[in-house]
């Protein structure tokens, strides 16, 4: 990880340490000690990363609010939501898988989320945000919890297991949780240096 104060950069697999510099764009950096990945040419400013976040909260929220699925049998009509999913399985040995799945898809990704948008809403005032050092370490940590894309390849396996037994209708909050798993996606792509270092907004 780069340290906010100083031009050094350590690998984070082998902790060999390298001079940092400024990618050109579509030019990656790479350890010469082990070959890992440093770094990559950050084409996103601050207005377009800010853009995504508050698109990714937007869709967080219809995630959250609206049905994953809708199953129909006869005159018997029910809906699954990320809640509902996780409350189901609150019973028994299945409660602690119950709550694995309402922490890393409800509770982390809002916790990202609200990070990023804080980060984001001083840089965008040309100001660095209170706590910045506090926040990116818990960024760094919450990140590779947030499993979305899981949830949402398990929601996409049983729409498709499902559909040859009973109607199976996606809802509108599986294709908000596909867009949302896309834009954390992309987020989670952005270099550390950039967050480290991120410019105020001239």
């Amino acid at each position: 990880m780069l340290s906010p104060s100083h031009d050094l950069l350590a690998c984070p697999s082998c902790d060999a340490v390298h001079q940092s510099v400024i990618l050109a764009r579509h030019e990656v950096a790479h350890c010469v000690a082990c070959g890992a990945v440093l770094g990559r040419h950050t084409s996103l400013g601050i207005d377009q990363l800010l853009a995504i976040t508050l698109a990714a909260a937007a869709l967080f929220i219809i995630a959250s609010a609206n049905p994953l699925l809708a199953i129909g049998v006869r005159d018997s009509h029910t809906e699954a939501t990320v809640w509902s999913a996780a409350f189901a399985m609150m019973h028994g040995w299945m409660a602690w898988a119950g709550a694995a799945l309402a922490i890393t898809t409800f509770l982390l990704p809002l916790v990202q989320i609200a990070l990023l948008l804080w980060l984001l809403g001083f840089a965008r005032l040309g100001r660095c945000a209170p706590g910045a050092r506090t926040v990116l370490r818990a960024l760094h940590g919450v990140r590779p919890w947030s499993m979305t894309e899981v949830f949402l390849l398990g929601a996409l396996v049983a729409i498709i297991k499902l559909s040859s037994w009973v109607p199976v209708h996606p809802g509108i909050g599986i294709w908000a949780l596909t867009s949302l798993t896309l834009l954390l996606t992309i987020l989670s792509m952005i270099e550390p240096r950039f967050w480290w270092n991120l410019p105020p907004r001239s």
